[in-house]
């Protein structure tokens, strides 16, 4: 008999499971043309010399590897290596303005467009209320990114501040329902409203940066370079505020949240240990002093300290060239075939040889994951990662689909697929999703069977307002096939 197990998930699972799960078929193959050696490990590399400017003359006599502690030969050095690079472009539409998004958007047009043809980008908004969002790819087609960039990377900052007339916007709202208060009182009202939207700020921001991390772990063969473009948070959503009594006044009493800090400086330090490189980008450059609360200078500082990566603010101009600098001192450090590494990866040092040299590298290498090693609910995530066309990983999925014949009515649909000859008896599992726009819900099944033919025959009832999906799944060779419908369904 079958082995049926009905899920139901939120959509805020579905949004991360497009994140960080496996490829669309078109995608893996993006993916496998960039590996040229999957067993080779690269490690990417920004060099800069004492006074600042990009070591553009490295030789790979100037560096030592250790991995685990131990040296390692054999080692070569690519100068601005394009092989597995892999740039997310992620632009946090709630703290930036739609002026400074524009800023923004023309500064990663340069970064599109000056790169070599076979790296690879993928763009990504971070939104209010949803955290990250896939835009477009991973991709080489810049017309294709640059388009999606233009349409659908919004700035939502108003969704956040409603009231702050720094924040960019401009605007302050009535409150008419004040109307009758005193301007103290109204003074500490938005003083109150402004603290609770800098506290929304930092959840969403924090939540979407381990996101973040969780998509860099699927990308262990990938050398991954993040540009954030982000004001940060707020000041005045890294502090705990309270009212003492002293000398029969109201006294406000400020201090820093610790748990925040520490939870920035964890996020910093996992993006490192996940392979990534951050850069992050304030658009908004000087124009609220780092002590100013609205200013979220010291949070982008923190996480560039903590993950190694650099900071960045100015002019459109300098910010482009500051990047344009950066890469002329990137390279590509290829290591030996290490087939053995640990589940839980192995720690990597590079140590340069010449005196004020600094790199900024990658501290952790991780092992590729089969999709048989998974556990159930990362196998689920991976799934529905290929049924919305998610972000590609590195790992050992086939993805291909296929035609199924539909035959019955109402509750009764049946449907028949032609599986691949050589796996035509084995186990398979069957993984059935609708998913409901309209409430914001997605419900899986996955059915266990043994096939016995070349023809593979399930249920799927339809259900009112949802988008119907399934895919066949043969977890010892990572064969995924995604069912077509051929037609309609036949009596």
């Amino acid at each position: 008999m079958p082995i049926i197990t009905p899920v139901k998930i939120s959509i805020a699972l579905a949004i991360a499971a497009v994140l960080y799960g496996a490829a669309p078929a078109a995608a893996a193959g993006q993916a496998a043309e960039a590996q040229k050696n999957p067993r080779q490990r690269t490690t990417p590399i920004y060099a800069t010399l004492k006074d600042g400017t990009p070591a553009v003359d490295l030789k790979a006599a100037d560096l030592e590897v250790l991995v685990g502690g131990t040296p390692v030969d054999g080692f070569a050095l690519t100068k601005g290596g394009s092989h597995n690079k892999l740039v997310f472009l992620i632009f946090d539409t709630g703290t930036v303005s739609s002026s400074l998004l524009s800023k923004s958007k023309k500064i990663a047009q340069e970064t599109i467009s000056r790169a070599d043809g076979r790296v690879r980008f993928a763009i990504l908004s971070l939104d209010p209320g949803a955290g990250l969002r896939l835009v477009a790819g991973p991709s080489t087609d810049r017309g294709y990114l640059l388009k999606a960039m233009t349409k659908d990377v919004i700035s939502r900052q108003s969704e956040y501040f409603r009231s702050r007339a720094t924040s960019g916007t401009s605007i302050r709202d009535a409150y008419p329902q004040y109307h009758d208060i005193t301007p103290s009182k109204m003074a500490q009202e938005e003083k109150k409203r402004d603290h609770q939207q800098d506290r929304q700020v930092s959840s969403v921001i924090i939540a979407s940066l381990r996101t973040l991390n969780e998509i860099l772990a699927r990308f262990p063969e990938s050398d991954k370079i993040v540009h954030l473009f982000s004001c940060g948070i707020p000041g005045g959503g890294a502090v705990n505020t309270s009212q003492i009594v002293y000398e029969d006044e109201n006294v406000e009493l400020v201090t820093p949240d610790g748990v925040i800090f520490d939870q920035i400086k964890s996020a910093g330090q996992a993006a490192k240990k996940s392979g990534g490189l951050l850069f992050l980008i304030n658009p908004g450059g000087t124009r609220a002093g780092q002590d100013d609360t609205t200013s979220g200078e010291g949070s982008l500082r923190m996480l560039a300290n903590e993950s190694g990566g650099r900071f960045l603010e100015g002019a459109d101009k300098d910010i482009i060239g500051a990047l344009a600098a950066a890469e002329r001192g990137y390279y590509q450090l290829s290591l030996p075939e290490m087939p053995n590494l640990p589940e839980a990866g192995i720690a990597i040092e590079i140590r340069p040889k010449i005196p004020g040299l600094t790199v900024s590298t990658v501290s952790v290498l991780a092992p590729t994951r089969k999709f048989s090693r998974l556990t159930p609910e990362e196998r689920q995530a991976m799934i529905l990662s290929v049924l919305t066309d998610g972000l590609v990983g590195d790992i050992d999925l086939k993805v291909s689909r296929v035609q199924v014949d539909i035959r019955g009515s109402g509750d009764e649909i049946s449907l028949t697929a032609q599986l691949p000859f050589e796996l035509a008896q084995s186990e398979w599992d069957i993984y059935k999703v609708w998913r409901d726009p309209v409430k914001g819900e997605v419900s899986v099944e996955k059915e266990h069977v043994l096939s016995s033919g070349p023809l593979l025959t399930f249920g799927m009832a339809p259900r009112e307002n949802a988008i119907q999906d399934a895919a066949l799944v043969h977890a010892k060779s990572g064969t995924v096939l995604v069912c077509q419908s051929k037609g309609g369904p036949k009596s």
